[in-house]
């Protein structure tokens, strides 16, 4: 899905400057909606919060081009954008937003529901792993939703990030030691011939 370009601010830029925001959005305007809308979960409110990342960027592009990682600079002004955001509706959204999130976590994340040894239906698997997703920090989050959640590869991962495919394998692992940890109870504390009602401790 494409996004809609920040008409207004991009025709009063000089030719050159304007030719080269434009093409830094064409690169990253499709991961950044794919976040937004596998977080917020919601199209239109996506399509709102990355037009305003990108107006944002625009309004200070010359400081952007002043940072040594670029790339890296707009992703974090993306994802404290989406966070905010996030956070404002939380009180209203929190009960749908987990369901829906772990409806989408169960169906798509197959490669960190895989191998869970558990007495549980799918549904609460999906609840676990969304739970877990959730609870993760910072880029270990982000790398868990664009690599599982929106299936990218490890290096469209690492350009739409503005890291490299070291650093977001590293963190994806890191992220699905943690999913997995978090996961452990479902697998130890299954029902079984020595749970509640079998023989105590010898």
């Amino acid at each position: 899905m494409s996004i809609s370009q920040p008409h207004k601010q991009a025709n009063h830029l000089e030719a050159p400057r304007s030719v080269a925001f434009q093409g830094f959005q064409e690169l990253h305007a499709q991961p950044y909606f794919d976040y937004a809308l596998t977080v917020l979960d919601d199209p239109a409110l996506a399509r709102r919060v990355v037009d305003e990342v990108f107006l944002a960027l625009v309004d200070r592009w010359d400081r952007v081009l002043t940072q040594p990682n670029r790339h890296a600079y707009a992703w974090a002004a993306l994802r404290h954008t989406v966070e905010a955001q996030r956070v404002r509706d939380e009180e209203h959204r929190l009960l749908i937003e987990r369901v829906v999130f772990s409806i989408v976590v169960h169906r798509e994340a197959e490669p960190l529901i895989a191998g869970i040894d558990a007495d549980v239906t799918d549904l609460e698997i999906g609840v676990s792993v969304a739970a877990a997703v959730l609870e993760l920090s910072g880029v270990k989050f982000d790398v868990t939703v664009l690599r599982y959640l929106n299936k990218y590869s490890v290096a469209r991962t690492a350009r739409a990030m503005g890291s490299d495919e070291t650093t977001v394998r590293s963190l994806t692992s890191q992220a699905k030691a943690k999913i997995e940890a978090r996961l452990a109870p479902c697998r130890l504390l299954r029902p079984g011939p020595c749970g509640p009602k079998g023989p105590g401790p010898p």
